[in-house]
This record gives C-alpha cells, sequence and structure tokens, in this order.
C-alpha cells in the first residue's frame, strides 16, 4: 500500500504545485544556498512524501524541462535533496548554469515509470529537451543513453561542450546503477 501512496501524493504534488514562475523569480530561487549531499540521498519514504504534500511552494524551482517525446514535464529545482526530487528535476552541482558546458540533474525513478524520471528509460537518441530559466529556453539533442555505476560521477562534471546529462537510477528500488542521458545543446530561444 505505501508505494500506491506515495505515488498518488507525488501525482498531487506536482499537478497542485504552480511551478511556472516568473524570470525574475526564478533568478532569486538560483541565488539561494542549496545543498548537493548526495550521500544523504535516499528512496522517498511515506512520512517524507506526506511532509512535502505539506510545503505550499518551494523556494528551489528555478526553471522547467519538458522531454514531449516521453511526456516528461517536470521543475527544475536547485540542489539535490530529499524534498527537492520528490516535485522534480534537481541541479547537481552549486556552479552549473543553463546553456554553458555540462548542465546535469538528477531525478527518481519510482515504480510507477511515468513518474519523476522514469520516463527517461524510454527515451531515444535525437529525442529532444527542453530546459528553461523562462528567459531563455535551451534545446538539447539526446547523443546518448547509458546504465553506469552510481560511483561514475565523471558524467556531471563541468565540461567544454555545452551538454545536459540527466541521471536517475536504472530501477524503481535501491540499486547502485544509474541511467545516465547525454544531449548536445543545438538551439537557444527567448522564452515564451
Amino acid at each position: 500500500m505505501s508505494p500506491f501512496i506515495k505515488e498518488s501524493i507525488i501525482i498531487n504534488l506536482n499537478k497542485n504545485k504552480n511551478f511556472d514562475l516568473t524570470a525574475e523569480q526564478a533568478e532569486q530561487n538560483n541565488a539561494q544556498k542549496a545543498s548537493f549531499d548526495f550521500e544523504a540521498i535516499q528512496p522517498p519514504s511515506i512520512l517524507e512524501t506526506i511532509k512535502a504534500s505539506l510545503d505550499r511552494e518551494s523556494k528551489a524551482v528555478i526553471g522547467r524541462i519538458t522531454i514531449s517525446s516521453v511526456n516528461l514535464k517536470l521543475p527544475i529545482l536547485k540542489g539535490t535533496t530529499n524534498q527537492n526530487l520528490l516535485y522534480g528535476a534537481t541541479t547537481m552541482r552549486p556552479d552549473q548554469k543553463m546553456g554553458e558546458g555540462n548542465y546535469p540533474l538528477a531525478g527518481h525513478h519510482m515504480k510507477r515509470e511515468s513518474l519523476l524520471f522514469g520516463p527517461l528509460l524510454n527515451i531515444e537518441k535525437g529525442d529532444t529537451v527542453k530546459i528553461t530559466d523562462f528567459k531563455k529556453d535551451y534545446i538539447y539533442a539526446v547523443t546518448s543513453k547509458q546504465f553506469i555505476s552510481e560511483m561514475d560521477t565523471d558524467v556531471i562534471q563541468e565540461t567544454k561542450k555545452k551538454e545536459i546529462t540527466l541521471i536517475t537510477c536504472d530501477k524503481a528500488v535501491r540499486t547502485e546503477g544509474r541511467l545516465a542521458v547525454k544531449g548536445k545543446l543545438i538551439h537557444v530561444a527567448v522564452h515564451r
């Protein structure tokens, strides 16, 4: 019963929260300090999920990610924390900037594969990934999809290439495997 309740709450979290911000609000949120303690990340408990449902707004939202080919649309939150991962995609380094270098994002993989970063399992080379900071839209084309170890942190390091890296667990249970999706920046446009 617990996984069903958690997933139902997560569905409602994302339905009932307005993650559309102004560019100014996103910029203010991005100026806040954030945590990037990967060791503290755990699969969400029912208690954490309920607690997150009581939080009426997230001060960590800095953008949005959309992958139409796999029906994924989530907020991007600054900092990789258990709570942020319940809402959407999280940044993985304090220095990352959209459209510059490597822009890594992490997301949970739940039993219901349509939630959070679960749809990444169905992504294919050539699919497009759009992220926005509500000023500009950054469009990436998927170039690779590979399964890696959780210890392979090289994929999130800064690079000179303008790329995006999307990371999620390879299974919806505690696992040491990760799915890493890479894409190259192909277009930047004014956000509408």
